[in-house]
């Protein structure tokens, strides 16, 4: 990556940071745009099949090793990018407050987050779901780890405006995801059902 372009995708993924770090009240002394690393190296680091932008994470006994990648092509792609950020912030939330947290967890919170910034920022925020492509070369338990991901984000997010329709449903809305993201497991699999 040239410096002015690094330079720049640096400052997005801080942005991004920010906007996830506020909304949900996060205290995560890390700054993600710190753990960039260049596709290649992160591509020296995954199995084969591994997607083109992503987090490398790599645990080892009292250490994890994290890595923000993203390939060129999906660096101006707001969506990958809010993606990416949020499984990084995931993974160091969880990490730093000694949580787990699975890849199904981290894939339903990425959507989510998408979703929330989108519709935060005035955008359409339902536009990922109604435009959602399968990468080609999954897995089959790849494969359905991204549909209930994407399934349970989309019925979540459904909920979530028809509760919080309204610019004067922020602060309601803010405290609903607040909470959600705290919730275990089970419960983030359960939401959007009430």
């Amino acid at each position: 990556m040239s410096g002015a372009r690094e330079s720049e995708l640096e400052r997005r993924i801080a942005q991004v940071q920010r906007w996830l770090t506020a909304i949900y009240r996060l205290e995560i002394p890390q700054r993600a745009e710190q753990f960039l690393i260049s596709p290649k190296d992160a591509r020296s680091l995954l199995p084969p099949g591994s997607p083109r932008s992503g987090l490398a994470v790599v645990e080892e006994r009292d250490a994890l090793w994290l890595g923000l990648y993203l390939d060129p092509r999906d660096q101006r792609d707001s969506d990958t990018l809010v993606e990416e950020t949020s499984h990084w912030v995931c993974v160091a939330w969880h990490a730093t407050y000694g949580r787990r947290v699975s890849r199904l967890l981290l894939e339903l919170q990425g959507e989510i987050d998408r979703y929330v910034i989108a519709h935060l920022t005035g955008r359409d925020a339902f536009r990922h779901f109604r435009d959602f492509l399968w990468a080609e070369g999954m897995d089959a338990p790849t494969r359905d780890r991204y549909r209930t991901a994407h399934r349970t984000a989309y019925r979540y997010c459904r909920s979530l405006a028809r509760r919080f329709p309204g610019r004067a449903d922020v602060p309601q809305l803010l405290a609903e995801l607040r909470s959600f993201y705290r919730a275990t497991g089970e419960a983030k699999l359960r939401a959007g059902f009430a």
